[in-house]
């Protein structure tokens, strides 16, 4: 983070700062698409600006964030493109834990939220809960993945989870607390466009949640988008 950036987050701390946010990170492959890349690239270059939110909401002491990383439905793209995001997927959590030490240096708590039992690389499966294990001793920051997920399948595995027989009002209780992902988001920013939610945290999505849609595709998102969504927030927020 250069100068002029750390500037920024000194005065956005100023103000008021949302505590968890959640992202809908889409357009890679349009993003390659429009500049006649391999998808491959795309992805890659998507994997940065997710490293550019973590760093730059860490700074700035976002203490949540929720990253729709892939969808359940995302298992019906061509079988070479599953393949390639199963491999990236694997390479940038050992870059994220080991060679940016992301996960000790800022005591984030890691959280894989979504149907693992569909994942069939074993390996990559392996990783996302010895890396969820071993982060559970953290709690200054958490980091939820949001990985083979939908929230269609974490409704229904959380309704299977509960006690039968519950009134109205211990339902949805008791619902709060078996959910994958337990806080709602202060904002919810989605790139590309796209103004729909795409079957993402539909229950932890409130009345409260501020809902920020951009123009921009995921690997486009620089600082500047970053301050706009604190701002943008501010602004709405109730």
């Amino acid at each position: 983070m250069n100068i002029v950036q750390s500037s920024f987050i000194q005065f956005l701390k100023l103000g008021t700062i949302p505590n968890h946010v959640g992202v809908i990170m889409d357009g890679n492959r349009r993003y390659a698409k429009q500049r006649r890349i391999e998808s491959t690239e795309g992805h890659i270059q998507g994997y940065q600006s997710f490293l550019n939110l973590l760093q730059w909401s860490q700074k700035l002491g976002i203490r949540e964030i929720s990253v729709f990383a892939f969808s359940i439905e995302n298992y019906n793209r061509q079988k070479e493109e599953v393949q390639f995001l199963m491999q990236l997927m694997k390479q940038k959590i050992h870059h994220l834990q080991h060679d940016l030490n992301f996960i000790d240096k800022n005591q984030v708590k890691f959280k894989c939220c979504g149907d693992l039992d569909q994942l069939q690389d074993q390996e990559l499966k392996q990783k996302l809960q010895e890396l969820e294990n071993y982060s559970s001793k953290y709690s200054q920051y958490k980091l939820n993945l949001c990985f083979s997920y939908n929230f269609t399948n974490e409704l229904d595995k959380a309704i299977q989870s509960m006690p039968k027989g519950l009134s109205k009002n211990d339902f949805f209780q008791s619902l709060n607390s078996h959910l994958m992902v337990l806080n709602s988001p202060d904002i919810l920013l989605r790139t590309s466009g796209e103004t729909r939610l795409s079957n993402f945290l539909l229950y932890q999505i409130r009345e409260k949640t501020v809902i920020h849609f951009i123009e921009k595709k995921w690997p486009e998102l620089s600082f500047l988008d970053f301050c706009n969504m604190i701002l943008f927030y501010r602004k709405n927020k109730i």
